[in-house]
């Protein structure tokens, strides 16, 4: 059987790492968490002087990303890919670049409320960044399953990815919701 990979998707501080963490923690063969975040930090948003500059370091970091999950996609290694885009094209083509693999799309959600807390607890977040991603479009998009963190633990919630996956076989519905 063929490795999987598992793609966190939604907004920030929707509870995606420490949910990778828990798959990682929970797999019986070795994971690759990858992440768009280590991408980003590659470059900082101040040091852009244009939009121009800050829209081609954001290019190359999914282009960075794009790259490195067609290599791990070609290993034996489990995937769980974390990540945060809006842009539904950028998503499509991470996802593409993950092919052949069976891949399963986990919409992460939890109310905007949640979100807000946990943005203010990290400490690593702008202010405000959770409410402009809540409710964008590209979280709506069709997933192998959603799941809410505000009602499990990321352990908890790693273990329902989990069985829903086992469930699967090479079936997979859209937009199955799991709370």
């Amino acid at each position: 059987m063929k490795p999987t990979a598992i793609v966190l998707h939604g907004p920030t501080s929707a509870g995606k790492s420490s949910l990778a963490k828990a798959l990682q923690d929970s797999s019986e063969t070795p994971v690759f968490h990858i992440s768009l975040d280590a991408f980003v930090e590659m470059s900082r948003r101040r040091d852009m002087r244009t939009d121009e500059e800050l829209n081609q370091a954001l290019r190359l970091h999914h282009l960075n990303l794009q790259s490195t999950l067609k290599r791990v996609a070609s290993s034996h290694f489990e995937i769980v890919l974390d990540l945060v885009i809006r842009d539904t094209q950028v998503l499509e083509e991470c996802i593409s670049a993950l092919a052949p693999r069976r891949t399963y799309v986990i919409g992460v959600t939890c109310p905007l409320n949640v979100l807000e807390q946990r943005e203010r607890n990290r400490g690593d977040r702008s202010p405000g960044m959770a409410r402009s991603q809540f409710g964008n479009p590209a979280y709506s998009r069709s997933c192998s399953m959603c799941l809410d963190t505000s009602t499990c633990t990321p352990e908890e919630g790693a273990r329902r990815i989990r069985a829903f996956i086992s469930a699967q076989g090479h079936a997979v519905p859209p937009n199955t919701a799991i709370n």
